[in-house]
């Protein structure tokens, strides 16, 4: 076998750092649609039509966020030579993945879209981790096993880490000059598909740590090479909390390449998590972050049009928000800080539900995009146009915006309830919470809704919820189309909605039911009894229904659990609990097991 640093060797090590700057790229001022397709960390990636930049160019898209680790794909041998004399494989591995890496990015570049890399920060090869650790960590969490088992925290207010970060931004630049600029994640660093890399969040400061790195970020990528930046704010700290992000913003200068990217809500995308306050503040260029698949909603197994809401302000927004806020798009589309949004198309989020079919997705996403291009439209048009360039005929796309519209609020009845009282993350992914100790947001929910005297108020909604279920499936069956794979997908989702709206409207009735007779002594057994029997049905539908090859696939009637560098991991949930009231009713009952 040659040497590995032979000339038979395609290598992805730089040229010289002292390598010619790149030229200074002129800024279209227009407001900016770009779109990112994330896929679950370490699983399979998704497949996806937004995954094609000419479709996305088609679609009026004006960039893609690719989901690829730049930052993996440079050797850092300019800044620490012969860092990889001992690593053979992993100097291979860096050198397989830069050529894949420069595939994806020439794609997007070949499609006239501004390329952008969705880059997480910081992460490292191990190797130079093992040669300067303990120089560029964090004592915050240091440990011994630095840098071998993900752990490693970097220090920003170190020189030593800075120059690492710095020398791999020019790495980076020169590796995949296709590159037109990064979008930079902090906060959360996933490494499961990097085995020979590990790396942590760099904000162990606040806001001392973000005005470190941005004006590093400001200065090597926006200031010298003239290219693009995209701050990600979520996980951060500046991301909902106003005052964090105009003490942050107001110490970085100004950049036309600078731009600062901010979900629309507070926190994760669920309903009545208010419009963040952070759009529309300070000096710099804001893109809005708009999930159109999400994972705490579904994930396109079953309609849920986000779209309009984003766009025009949510129902809840009228009370969980004060008078005059800025509630939706429209309200931020005058402020000179909006340019633009970032949309994901596809993924958030781990695992479940798998769909056979983006319908759902694609329609949030389609609707958002032709609203950037044509703001001043009445949303309904937009729905209309979309549903028309889907192939829904003027005879069947009014029902089919009628089941877009129904869905936004048997989501938010059924998911999180109007009021605000309920954690939101008591459902995540393909997983269902119950009143169990590895299940804090729906322990803290159910105790909040017993102790507020909520509980048939939360009933009633969850019963509302279900009753626009049955409207909907109603309706899907009214609507034909010329693809029967499509109709086929149409029809079993909204059946699906209809059956997950079963499962969690049972579930909740014996969980609330249950805890509140257990603490008071007075039972509802017949209530708890019937609610048992619709539980049970409910899921025997349900994997009758999943037999289908158009079906997304199942919720499972568990929790879950984040473990470092495996993901999410089952633990008890709705299942279990269900199973503990079960003993409250008046005869013996045997309920769906916590799969």
């Amino acid at each position: 076998m040659p040497s590995l640093r032979s000339s038979s060797f395609s290598s992805p090590m730089p040229p010289a750092a002292n390598a010619p700057r790149a030229a200074h790229r002129p800024v279209d001022p227009a407001p900016r649609l770009i779109d990112f397709v994330h896929h679950n960390p370490g699983e399979a990636p998704l497949e996806s039509r937004y995954l094609d930049p000419v479709f996305l160019r088609e679609r009026g898209f004006t960039g893609q966020a690719v989901n690829v680790h730049v930052q993996a794909g440079v050797t850092l041998e300019t800044f620490a030579p012969g860092l990889w004399d001992r690593d053979d494989e992993g100097l291979r591995w860096v050198s397989s993945y830069a050529e894949k890496v420069r595939a994806r990015l020439q794609a997007t570049k070949d499609a006239g879209l501004q390329c952008l890399a969705w880059t997480d920060l910081v992460v490292l090869p191990k190797p130079l981790v093992e040669r300067f650790g303990r120089d560029i960590a964090s004592e915050v969490k240091i440990r011994d096993e630095i840098g071998i088992k993900g752990v490693f925290t970097p220090e920003l207010r170190l020189p030593l880490t800075r120059e690492i970060i710095r020398a791999q931004l020019r790495e980076i630049f020169i590796t995949f000059p296709e590159l037109d600029g990064l979008v930079v994640r902090v906060g959360e660093t996933y490494l499961h598909d990097l085995p020979h890399h590990t790396g942590g969040d760099p904000i162990v400061h606040g806001v001392e740590s973000h005005v470190v790195l941005l004006n590093l970020l400001r200065e090597e990528v926006c200031e010298k090479l003239g290219r693009t930046i995209v701050y990600r704010t979520w996980m951060s700290g500046i991301d909902e909390d106003a005052d964090q992000y105009a003490e942050t913003s107001a110490r970085i200068e100004p950049h036309p390449n600078l731009f600062f990217a901010i979900k629309h809500c507070v926190g994760d995308y669920h309903r009545t998590h208010r419009f963040s306050p952070p759009l529309g503040l300070g000096i710099h260029r804001q893109v809005v972050e708009v999930q159109c698949q999400r994972e705490y909603e579904g994930k396109g197994a079953f309609p849920n049009f986000i779209a309009a809401g984003v766009i025009d302000g949510f129902e809840e927004d009228a009370h969980l928000m004060p008078p005059g806020a800025t509630r939706c798009l429209r309200d931020l589309i005058d402020k000179d800080t909006y340019a633009g949004l970032f949309t994901w198309s596809r993924g958030g989020g781990w695992m479940g539900p798998y769909i056979a079919d983006e319908l759902w997705c694609d329609i949030n996403a389609r609707v958002l995009a032709l609203w950037s291009k044509s703001p001043g439209e009445p949303t309904a048009a937009l729905i209309d146009q979309v549903l028309a360039d889907l192939g829904f005929t003027p005879t069947h796309r009014p029902a089919m915006s009628r089941i877009l519209r129904l869905s936004t609020r048997a989501v938010l009845l059924g998911v999180t309830g109007s009021r605000g009282d309920i954690d939101t993350e008591w459902t995540r992914d393909e997983f269902l919470g119950g009143f169990e100790p590895e299940c804090p947001p729906m322990t803290r929910t159910v105790n909040a809704v017993l102790e507020g005297g909520n509980a048939e108020a939360t009933l009633a909604e969850q019963n509302e919820a279900l009753d626009i279920w049955r409207q909907i499936e109603r309706l899907a069956e009214t609507i034909e189309h010329d693809d029967p794979e499509r109709l086929a997908f149409l029809r079993t989702s909204c059946r699906y909605g209809r059956i997950f709206q079963e499962v969690v409207c049972a579930g909740w009735t014996v969980i609330l039911l249950g805890e509140q007779g257990s603490r008071s002594g007075e039972v509802q057994e017949q209530r708890i009894a019937r609610a048992l029997a619709d539980f049970r049905r409910a899921w025997a539908e349900w994997r009758e229904l999943s037999q289908r090859p158009e079906c997304s696939s199942l919720y499972r009637a568990t929790y879950c659990r984040y473990v470092t560098d495996k993901g999410m991991e089952p633990v008890p949930g709705m299942g279990a609990s269900v199973a503990r009231y079960a003993a409250l009713a008046p005869v013996p009952t045997r309920t769906h097991s916590a799969d």
